[in-house]
């Protein structure tokens, strides 16, 4: 058999013969550009100066969120826009990127705690009501080294994330940090929500 002009040799086994058919050149040579584009992507995104996938991951979700809240207008972090929005399911689905991206180094993607205090269980630092958590988010935390979000996040985004930290107590992380500071009671609902409405 003849293949880009050399002679495959044969083999044969018990009646069954087998030809040794070279891997074609084209196949040889795009299998080494595969390898040397991949070397050039990795030092370049993962060693150099362009972007990880994970940043531009975080960018899109980032980007994803923006776009979400801005159909929301602008939304004032008062007790009652912030309770409400506790139960805006698009809202929660939006903010959970965000919160993802920009508090979740600290406080885990469930927000257990990590170097950040537990944001699931009763127990919260420098809250006395939910209104507390959009100052903080604005604001920051010095002293513990966290970051104000004022003009990195919009006052709607404020806003909705100060909502999506208070309903995490729906969630209590599995293994989350130790309880810090004060008992609170759970979060008022709004009055909307099923079973809430006074006859």
């Amino acid at each position: 058999m003849t293949v880009d002009g050399r002679t495959s040799p044969e083999s044969a086994h018990d009646g069954i013969v087998q030809r040794h058919t070279p891997i074609p050149r084209w196949w040889k040579w795009l299998f080494a550009l595969t390898v040397i584009w991949g070397l050039l992507f990795a030092l370049w995104h993962v060693m150099g100066g362009g972007t990880t996938p994970r940043e531009a991951y975080e960018a899109e979700l980032a980007a994803h969120a923006e776009r979400r809240t801005a159909a929301y207008g602008t939304l004032a972090a008062d007790e009652a826009t912030i309770l409400a929005s506790m139960s805006d399911e698009t809202a929660m689905l939006g903010m959970s990127n965000l919160f993802g991206s920009k508090c979740a180094p600290c406080h885990r993607a469930d927000g257990g705690g990590s170097i950040g205090p537990n944001l699931t269980d009763a127990y919260w630092l420098r809250v006395g009501n939910v209104t507390d958590i959009a100052h903080i988010i604005r604001e920051g935390v010095a002293v513990k080294g966290m970051p104000g979000w004022e003009g990195a996040l919009s006052e709607t985004q404020i806003t909705l994330l100060s909502a999506y930290v208070a309903q995490l107590q729906r969630r209590p992380a599995s293994g989350g940090k130790r309880a810090e500071g004060e008992r609170l009671e759970p979060w008022a609902p709004p009055p909307d929500e099923p079973g809430e409405v006074e006859p």
